[in-house]
This record gives structure tokens, sequence and C-alpha cells, in this order.
């Protein structure tokens, strides 16, 4: 679904722009700021309130990766950590899946919540691309 949601962000913003160096540095610049804002280099928590938070919201990149973590971390009762330095060998835990992902500030619900709105959001810029279509694009004969 993310790279349903991401190829029809990109038709939208090819539609909507007037040239193909334009569109090319648009969808560019709209994948990296979908990254940035996704939770991979800085935890969804600490991003400052205001707009820069709902960047991280709209961020179809933090729906997938809040998805795959959470189905991935959730169910495991016993993980721990190990740490190999030289020939001494440290271990912490044993933790939860949950307390991994509630100290990441992620997993907030469950799979098929994030699931459901990466599909809403394709459904939702399906539609505006086809009434972009209609709108802006007229056959000429």
């Amino acid at each position: 679904l993310y790279n349903l949601v991401t190829s029809a962000l990109c038709m939208l913003i090819g539609l909507a722009t007037t040239s193909n160096a334009v569109s090319n540095a648009a969808g560019s610049l709209m994948v990296l700021f979908s990254l940035l804002f996704a939770g991979y280099l800085q935890s969804p928590a600490k991003i400052p309130a205001g707009p820069w938070r709902w960047l991280s919201h709209l961020s179809p990149s933090a729906h997938a990766y809040n998805a795959l973590t959470t189905n991935e971390l959730a169910g495991i009762e016993q993980l721990s950590i190990t740490t190999v330095i030289g020939n001494d060998k440290e271990t912490a835990g044993p933790f939860t899946g949950r307390t991994i992902l509630s100290c990441f500030h992620l997993g907030a619900n469950s799979p098929s919540h994030y699931m459901a709105v990466l599909a809403a959001g394709f459904a939702a810029l399906v539609l505006a691309i086809y009434g972009t279509q209609r709108v802006f694009l007229k056959e000429r004969r």
C-alpha cells in the first residue's frame, strides 16, 4: 500500500505541474519530506508541535513504518539485547515488544489501523487524480 500511495501522490504532483522537470523535483521533495517525518531519524514525539507534527501524521512513510514495526515487535514477550565488545558480552532485558515500541513512541495502534489509513489515503488520491484529470486535461483535436 505504501508504494501505491506514494505513486499516486507523485502522479497527482505530475498532473498538477506544467513541466517534467518541475514534476520530478516536486515529487522528489515530497518523498524526501515523507521520509524525514516518518520516524526513522527522529522519534515522532520529539517533532515540534504545530504544523510539523501534522506532516508526521500525513506522511505515508510514517504509517507504513508504524505498521511494519508494530507487526514485527508487538507479539514478542522475551526480547534481550546483547552487545559484544572485545571478549565481554553484556545482555540487557528481557523486554517485551510493546516496551520497545513505547520507548520509540511507535505502534500506538494496530497494524490494521495503519493499513486502513494508507488504503483511505490511496482512495482519496485516486479520486483527486481523477478530478484533476477531468478539470485540467482537455483533449485537443
